[in-house]
């Protein structure tokens, strides 16, 4: 269980985060949908630590491990992609081979051996991903990893977040509707400073629809 009690955080007198209020339950992928600034980034660096929260409290399962796959991939740029998996097993002194991780997750062999720095987009999420493998953390929260990607490498990704989603809380941000929608059936939405979950059966209700247009900004095709 992760639970957030009325979290409140702000920058320089600006509200970021007003009062967000919701219980995530392990076992589960959630989708949390929400425009650019809308304080997507706040929230999993206020789950994970690094940001201190102004009033509230967050309740987790003691001892557990959080994870933040931060957009902009916080990742060692001078190795490679099979020797940053190797560290990551190690400091988990996971045994398994990493070249099953790197393959699963479908990091082309010839990608293994170059330097991070070198890897594309997609590809550095493909590393994240098999780093989670690797780490196993109780929570772990990847911020937009899928908007505007291929759509071969979303279905891999996910697929394999829905093989291993049992005994963790996954998170996942997006500003796009229809990759909301394939994350999870329903959605969370992060707007205004609080997170407001709309179910899937009231996705396509005109109201509700106009409304997430107005929150993103943009009506998508």
């Amino acid at each position: 269980m992760l639970q957030l009690n009325h979290i409140k955080k702000s920058y320089d007198k600006k509200e970021v985060l007003s009062d967000v209020n919701y219980t995530f339950q392990e076992g589960n992928i959630y989708s949390l949908l929400a425009a650019a600034g809308a304080g997507r980034t706040t929230l999993f660096e206020c789950i994970c630590g690094d940001l201190t929260i102004d009033d509230g409290n967050i309740v987790i399962k003691e001892k557990q491990n959080i994870v933040f796959a931060a957009k902009q991939s916080i990742l060692p740029m001078f190795i490679s992609g099979k020797k940053f998996i190797h560290v990551v097993a190690n400091l988990k002194n996971d045994k398994t081979n990493v070249e099953k991780y790197l393959l699963r997750v479908g990091l082309s062999k010839d990608k293994w051996n170059k330097l991070i720095c070198d890897y594309s987009f997609e590809d550095k999420k493909r590393l994240q991903l098999a780093a989670f493998l690797s780490q196993k953390p109780y929570i772990i929260m990847f911020d937009e990893p899928f908007d505007y990607c291929d759509k071969e490498y979303i279905e891999t990704f996910l697929n394999i977040l829905e093989e291993e989603k049992e005994g963790h809380i996954i998170i996942v941000s997006t500003s796009l509707l229809s990759i909301a929608r394939k994350i999870a059936k329903d959605i969370l939405v992060l707007n205004s400073g609080e997170i407001y979950e709309i179910p899937e059966n009231m996705i396509d209700v005109p109201e509700i629809a106009n409304a997430l247009s107005d929150i993103l900004g943009e009506i998508e095709e």
